[in-house]
Formats: structure tokens, sequence, C-alpha cells
């Protein structure tokens, strides 16, 4: 061919290609899409939108790969923000006492995402004004109940707890498991907080403290989780907020006071601080001639707390040594481990404080 046809032909290919009349793809072997199928070319516009705008992302607990969820539609919950892989940690070291194994130290580290945590702390959930309306205190607690974005952190906590659950060889039982639940929680450092802004579980985890009502939320979620028939308990005269177990056994007096929904009982679960499963705090406010609290159940949990006769033999105990002056606050931490039920009850009957009296313990 003359020199001058050849320099025509390639001036009216680059002409076809310049105008889109002819797609050149190219698709080096062994890359995905280089098989048989040809992929669907991507409209530039369409790409440069979705390069600008790229959707939330999220580390799995299992994996290190990252994952897009599809963006939140209830404005409730978190948008992470930030890098999805960037991941810290935190360290707790509790007490617990299995039966008939004395006070044990459990020690575990929690993974945190850093961009869900980013996200948590833009969030603006709020108390209910009222906390008289029953559908507005819902919606709170549906709020951190099912957000997808603290699904990975309650997973990477109950992981750890379910790894503790195998301690020297045993498996805790369910009632021990749910005690060693609610221990870890008691014993993350509980700060008042004066703000109406509530934090979030993941938020509690990272900061190493909540207050009771948060601390709440994250117990009765946790417990939700492992199958706990769980709610949380709403004393509106005394704007105050906890979490609450399923007895199905009768509380032999008001030692132990169990609360009613009209179908189930619930005992009360401190969240705040140790404290004996069932067992509610003279202070600040007097739980025992409080009105009784709105319960509103969390999750869908059908596992009831079973050793409370027992629990109730200790807290009678208790509440007689402290009547009659003869528990004194250096006995609290050491003697009385309130994490370790069987230990506390056999220093009661050991003791002998309550010898010449009505001593439950001393009859075990």
């Amino acid at each position: 061919m003359k020199p001058y046809g050849i320099a025509a032909t390639l001036t009216v290919c680059l002409l076809l290609v310049t105008c889109g009349c002819i797609q050149i793809i190219i698709n080096p072997p062994g890359l995905p899409g280089s098989g048989p199928e040809t992929p669907t070319p991507v409209p530039l516009a369409e790409k440069t939108v979705a390069e600008a705008a790229p959707a939330p992302a999220q580390v799995t607990a299992s994996t290190s790969q990252t994952t897009v969820p599809a963006p939140p539609t209830d404005s409730r919950f978190i948008v992470p923000i930030g890098d999805p892989t960037k991941v810290g940690h935190r360290t707790f070291t509790f007490n617990y006492g299995p039966d008939n194994e004395g006070s044990q130290v459990y020690t575990f580290r929690v993974p945190v995402n850093m961009s869900v945590l980013y996200g948590a702390r833009q969030m603006k959930i709020t108390v209910p004004a009222n906390s008289m309306n029953p559908q507005e205190i819902r919606d709170y607690i549906d709020t951190f109940e099912s957000d997808p974005a603290m699904e990975e952190l309650y997973d990477s906590v109950l992981t750890q707890l379910r790894t503790a659950r195998y301690h020297n060889g045993d498996y805790l039982t369910d009632d021990e498991y749910l005690e060693l639940i609610v221990a870890f929680v008691q014993q993350i450092p509980c700060m008042p907080d004066s703000s109406s802004r509530r934090k979030y579980p993941v938020e509690v985890i990272w900061d190493k403290a909540g207050d009771s009502d948060e601390k709440s939320l994250l117990l009765a979620n946790l417990l939700a989780r492992e199958g706990y028939d769980v709610s949380l308990m709403v004393f509106e005269d005394l704007q105050y907020e906890t979490t609450g177990i399923r007895i199905v056994q009768e509380v032999p007096d008001s030692s132990l006071k169990a609360f009613t929904d009209g179908k189930k009982e619930y005992i009360f679960v401190d969240a705040c601080s140790p404290r004996f499963i069932g067992s509610v705090p003279d202070k600040p406010v007097d739980f025992a001639v409080a009105d009784d609290p709105a319960i509103y159940p969390v999750g869908a949990g059908t596992k009831s707390y079973g050793p409370v006769n027992y629990v109730w033999k200790v807290v009678a105990d208790l509440k007689r040594l402290r009547d009659e002056g003869k528990l004194t606050s250096g006995m609290m931490g050491h003697e009385i481990k309130q994490w370790d039920k069987t230990g506390t009850c056999s220093w009661i009957k050991n003791s002998k404080l309550l010898n010449r009296t009505i001593c439950y313990c001393c009859d075990l």
C-alpha cells in the first residue's frame, strides 16, 4: 500500500475510535473478567459519582475484608465515619466467682471499629423528655437495640465473654454465664452524667465508663443476644432506668423485690456497680418504696435466672447484718464479694455473726 494510503487508513481509524464508534476492551490474561463473558462498560459519568461519594464501609469481626453495607434508612442509626479498617482495642479486667470456685480474675481485649465509634460520637440520641410516654421510651430503646452498626461491637464483646465461659476446663452454666456478663458490665466504671445525650454501647466500651442508663443498655443488649429474657425497667417517678432479668420462682420476701408487667416477673439488675442480682441500691433513692417500673422487653430471649432463692438468702442475711450494725465497710470487697454469691454465703456461715439469730446461709 502506498504511504498516503496507509496514512489515510490510520486517520479514519483514529476518527472512529475518537467518536466512540469502536470500543476497545483489553483484558489481561489471569485477571477477573478475562473469561469468555464480555464485561459491561461503566459510563464515565456514573463512575465519577461512585468514586466521589463512596458508601459507608465496615470491617466485619471475623475477617479483615471490608464490606460495604447499604446506608441506613433510619436517621437514628449510626453512619460510620472514616477508615473502616481502623481498629482500636480496650482491655478489661474484672472479677467473678463461679459456684464453688471462689473469686476468679478475667481479662480480655475488645476490638473496636473506629469508624463506628466516630459515627456514634456524632449522634444526638437523648433521653425522652416525657418518660410517661411508652412509645417514646420504646423508640429510644430500639435505637440502641436495632442499630445495624452496633452488631459488630456486640459480637466483639460476646466473643470474649463466650471464650471466658470456658474457664479452667469448666463450662459455666447458663445462670453462671449470666452472672459473668453482669459482673463484666458492673465493673466498668460508672460515671454519672448530667447531659441528656446518651452514649452508644460502643462509646461505653471505648471510654471504659458510662452512667447507669448507658451501662443498662449495654447489659440488656448483651444478655438479649445470648438468649436471656431481659428487659429495661423504667422507674418513671425516679427518672431511673435499669436492667431486669426474668425469674420464674417466687421470691420469699421483699429482701429481693420482683417487678411484673402483668405477665412475667423480673428482678432488679444493677448495671452501675457490683451488686448481687436482685438486690436494689438503698441510695440515692429507696427503690423498695418506689412506684413499680414500666417494663420494656429487649430481644426475644427465653432463658430466666434460676438461683434467685439462693441469692435471696445472701441478700437477706446481709440486710440483717447491716440492721444489727455488724456489717462494716471494710468487709465489702474483701469477705463480701458481690460477684461471688457462693463465697459470700460461705463467709456469712463461717463468720458466726448471725449465730444466734435467723441465718439462711448457715443452713446451707
